[in-house]
């Protein structure tokens, strides 16, 4: 599976709150090899963004972006390298943490992150009953996002908290573990399924 961020700025006479910019989904619909939509709107800061799913890199990097006949979005292509879901997984995602690491990054990074996800990080917070799921998302120079989605803003402050209390487990090495670039909290304002269908965990 691959994923696709269509990242939206304001600007002057055009700021992310503009009727342009009302459904980020629109276009997206019927696309071949499309899984699911999210688009959220950044809280407190200049960003709305389309995380679109699909089952092909080629299918992500051949969709059109959202024709908002404004500002040129900045459009970058990922596979999804990992997915969970939580005690929530059924429910409708209300807002979205995008963790940022930004590359080139070496491979020991990656894995290093990797291994705190499995060995420290989910074990942590896969208990949280607001948590709806987690996609790690891999770019070609090894950067990374990861999504976290929840039914509330108190969720995914929980979330961190027990990130944050959590001790490094065997293996770790903190001297990989650096922090990353950017953390952004979004509002979700949409949500679209192609089709009902699984994906690998």
């Amino acid at each position: 599976m691959h994923a696709r961020l269509d990242r939206y700025h304001g600007q002057p006479g055009h700021g992310v709150d503009s009727p342009d910019l009302a459904d980020l989904s629109i276009g997206v619909a019927g696309q071949p090899g499309l899984l699911s939509c999210l688009t959220f709107r950044q809280l407190g800061g200049p960003a709305a963004v389309r995380l679109t799913l699909w089952d092909t890199e080629a299918s992500a990097a051949g969709c059109p972006g959202p024709d908002a006949g404004l500002v040129p979005p900045v459009a970058e292509t990922y596979e999804v390298t990992h997915t969970e879901d939580g005690l929530a997984a059924t429910q409708v995602p209300a807002y979205a943490r995008l963790v940022c690491f930004d590359g080139p990054r070496a491979p020991e990074q990656t894995a290093a992150e990797d291994l705190a996800g499995r060995q420290r990080i989910w074990p942590a917070i896969r208990g949280l009953s607001g948590l709806v799921g987690i996609y790690v998302l891999r770019g070609s120079d090894l950067s990374s996002v990861i999504v976290t989605l929840a039914t509330s803003v108190e969720t995914l402050d929980a979330a961190q908290r027990a990130v944050m209390a959590t001790e490094l487990t065997p293996g770790e090495d903190p001297a990989l573990l650096s922090g990353p670039d950017r953390v952004e909290i979004h509002h979700v304002t949409g949500r679209h399924l192609a089709a009902a269908s699984t994906t690998g965990h």
